[in-house]
């Protein structure tokens, strides 16, 4: 348990933070006195950070929890401070006691290159998928999106922060490794032999692999379409393709 004079000692946002996480800690495991919950309000209600209006409602968050002991309250005071601090974490994510999202996650040798993917809101929806799909790593070849912009990160729900990355890459980091492309005209997804350790290059939407890791690519995996359309969204083709690599074994 953080102490209430360590947490005063720290920056103002991180005072704010910190006074959400031990509130996640609470719920999880109650045992802080009544002392400490109000220690953590009074905190929150000198900091500049926190307007008027979350104040009043932080504090019938506080009471509530207090009157009733009901874990729930308590999850609602560190979902609060998180939209106080403009973040968001779902309530469905496995999250460590400091309200961070949890790196223990099982990996597979599947690594994603990502070939001139310049949208941050499709990197950060493949981060998302790939942090679900056992994916190891995403390498980034220069002319991608910006990997630290925040429209990736809101995209990424913070999965930026745990699947690791490698941004500018050169095509020398393809070499010793098997390679495949997600591409049209390859072999369908069903009847693919998808390889134990291995990299899948996925190109934009509009373009495609470009043909120079094209050329590095031992062969072509494509998902089979019923539409009209010519081509999926690539966060959406990646995710069926992550899915679907990591049901083999």
């Amino acid at each position: 348990m953080l102490t209430l004079k360590k947490i005063r000692t720290l920056k103002s946002r991180t005072q704010v933070r910190k006074c959400g996480s031990q509130m996640l800690v609470e719920a999880r495991n109650p045992s802080f006195s009544d002392d400490y919950i109000l220690g953590l309000r009074d905190i929150l209600f000198e900091s500049d950070i926190v307007s008027d209006a979350d104040k009043t409602f932080i504090s019938g968050l506080f009471d509530s929890y207090l009157e009733k002991r009901d874990s729930l309250y308590a999850k609602d005071i560190y979902y609060a401070v998180l939209h106080v601090l403009g973040e968001e974490v779902a309530d469905w994510d496995a999250v460590d006691d400091s309200g961070a999202l949890s790196t223990g996650r099982e990996v597979k040798r599947h690594t994603l290159f990502l070939d001139r993917v310049r949208s941050p809101y499709n990197i950060g929806a493949i981060f998302r998928s790939a942090e679900a799909f056992a994916i190891d790593r995403i390498l980034l070849r220069e002319g991608c999106g910006d990997v630290s912009s925040p429209r990736c990160r809101r995209t990424s729900r913070g999965t930026v922060d745990t699947v690791p990355c490698q941004v500018g890459c050169a095509l020398d980091v393809l070499d010793g490794r098997t390679v495949f492309a997600l591409e049209t005209g390859g072999v369908p997804i069903e009847d693919f032999c998808f390889p134990e350790d291995a990299i899948c290059v996925l190109g934009s939407e509009e373009d495609g692999v470009s043909p120079d890791v094209l050329a590095r690519c031992t062969t072509k995996v494509s998902i089979g379409m019923t539409g009209s359309k010519g081509s999926l969204n690539v966060s959406v083709a990646a995710g069926i393709l992550m899915h679907a690599w990591s049901l083999h074994p």
